[in-house]
């Protein structure tokens, strides 16, 4: 089993309650999709072996990572290169080409959790609480990813 710390969106506004603290050190990966990852500089050093992160527009970057755990491949995107704001379909083709098994994205500042065709996508929503104050645990167990969007207001 593997445990997942998953943020996005956090232009800057980063901190931390003891409360996620704890979820972060407990987590297996933490992982940040874009806009505002320097704000990591933050996390504590001891996680920082099991941060990923890719760079979001407003980071001046945007290549994706796949990121495998134990054979379950998961697209780390942050998202605008993908025209997320407009839908999810040019991802969704994208992430069946790519081959892998979930998508983690951002970019939208909506949280949201589905599965189509096979392939769950997750947006964990803005960190910020000024854009709401979501994050996302997931887990996953033999192969099934299961994920919560936690708001933090």
């Amino acid at each position: 089993m593997k445990t997942f710390f998953i943020i996005s969106d956090t232009h800057g506004r980063f901190s931390l309650t003891d409360d996620l603290l704890r979820v972060v050190k407990e987590s297996d990966y933490v992982i940040h999709l874009g806009d505002g990852v320097n704000d990591l500089v933050l996390l504590p050093k001891e996680v920082k072996d099991k941060t990923f992160f890719v760079y979001g527009n407003c980071d001046g970057g945007g290549k994706d990572k796949i990121l495998d755990v134990d054979g379950y491949k998961i697209l780390l995107t942050h998202g605008h290169n993908h025209g997320v704001k407009t839908g999810l379909l040019r991802l969704l083709n994208y992430a069946k080409e790519s081959g892998v098994n979930a998508v983690f994205y951002g970019h939208t500042h909506i949280p949201d959790v589905q599965t189509v065709d096979g392939i769950t996508l997750i947006n964990p929503g803005s960190f910020r609480t000024f854009y709401g104050g979501s994050y996302c645990y997931a887990v996953l167990n033999e192969n099934k990813l299961i994920a919560k969007i936690v708001n933090i207001r």
